[in-house]
């Protein structure tokens, strides 16, 4: 790791005369990011140390950044959770040890860089340029300023992330008269709401509450409250009971909502488990397996008027099949007898007379398999059709 002679960074510190200061965080104004491999400086500071790391000048000299490789070097502070800053936000630094300083017992080795100040006290970005410097503010070479990103309404005791573009995450269930989830009835009640891409609202200045309906995607964790979704259908014939609607519904809850979910088990299975019911509704519901479909249920109902009616079950196949081979075979014994004995009409009508007791027996074992009144064999006691 490249170091700099105590009189280079000198020059750099704040103007105090008091060295303990040292040992206390101070500002400085980011001129430069290493992000990646492609930085001139990458290989200087150790490769993959120093993605993250910023090259900084104090905000109260006049130094010049044109050549940003004389300028010095703080790192990330946290390794976990980081706020990468832009260029010309102002940032806290402060002095903690290395792996070196460790060694040598030294509670002072590298620079590392906190916070980021709030100079404008809004998550997109808070940038702010020496004074001297005219023209847009440059915040990096690949990133964009936009003026439609929008901070949160807080409400009492939130816990609030928020990035740049307009994502966030919400921990929250205090009550406040912005607060559209939280009343008196479920007042410090936990709510989460994850969500991404916010609603426009024509400025980035006013503090808005995300939207579940407007906000590209959100993820809303909420225990006992109401959220006023917009269902895409509303579709519900196939219930007997139709299940509350989604606006209408207030408990625990988890709801998801996009311009498309995508759920996938790349390794094993994706599984559903409902304690009461579990419904779809859609233009089109599309099933296609490889191997085969199972259905059960103690009654399956095919369309609303089966569910209704319990009208029309569907038939067996395998008895349905069996039940007309026995009936055509009794019927084409009966042709071939009618057929080989017509011309000899005296063994024509025993032969008749016997036939016509066994036709008649086995019509009375056909007509019991369909028994109307009854249960029957060739008709399914769960499936129903329209």
């Amino acid at each position: 790791m490249s170091s700099y002679s105590t009189s280079f960074i000198n020059q750099f510190a704040p103007n105090n005369s008091n060295k303990e200061t040292k040992r206390f965080s101070y500002p400085v104004r980011v001129v430069d990011v290493i992000l990646d491999d492609s930085h001139g400086e990458y290989k200087k500071y150790d490769k993959s140390k120093s993605i993250g790391a910023i090259k900084y000048v104090p905000i109260d000299k006049n130094i010049n950044t044109d050549d940003t490789t004389t300028l010095p070097i703080a790192y990330p502070s946290s390794a976990t959770i980081r706020t990468l800053p832009l260029v010309n936000e102002i940032v806290l630094i402060s002095k903690a040890p290395d792996e070196e300083a460790i060694n040598s017992k030294s509670t002072l080795g590298t620079t590392y860089y906190t916070s980021i100040v709030s100079i404008w006290n809004h998550p997109h970005h808070n940038a702010a340029p020496d004074e001297n410097v005219e023209g847009d503010i440059n915040l990096g070479k690949d990133f964009k300023e936009k003026n439609d990103i929008n901070p949160l309404q807080p409400f009492p005791g939130d816990v609030l992330v928020e990035g740049r573009q307009g994502q966030s995450i919400r921990m929250s269930g205090a009550n406040h008269f912005k607060n559209p989830y939280t009343a008196e009835t479920n007042e410090g009640r936990p709510f989460t709401i994850l969500s991404n891409g916010q609603k426009s609202v024509g400025n980035g200045t006013d503090h808005i509450i995300e939207d579940v309906n407007e906000d590209e995607s959100s993820i809303y964790l909420m225990s006992d409250h109401k959220i006023p979704l917009k269902q895409a259908r509303e579709k519900t014939k196939a219930w007997k009971k139709a299940p509350t609607k989604a606006d209408e519904y207030k408990g625990s809850q988890v709801v998801v909502n996009g311009g498309r979910l995508y759920f996938n088990s790349k390794e094993e299975s994706t599984l559903f488990s409902s304690n009461d019911a579990f419904g779809v509704t859609s233009k089109t519901i599309n099933l296609d397996a490889e191997d085969y479909i199972a259905l059960d249920a103690k009654k399956i109902y095919l369309g609303e008027k089966a569910l209704r009616e319990e009208f029309e079950p569907v038939i067996l196949g395998e008895s349905m099949e069996g039940f007309l081979n026995t009936l055509l075979d009794n019927l084409q014994s009966l042709a071939v007898d009618l057929r080989d004995n017509v011309t000899v009409f005296g063994d024509f009508i025993p032969l008749l007379s016997t036939r016509g007791t066994l036709l008649e027996a086995s019509i009375k074992n056909l007509k019991g398999q369909i028994n109307p009144g009854g249960e029957s064999d060739l008709k399914s006691k769960k499936v129903y059709t329209e």
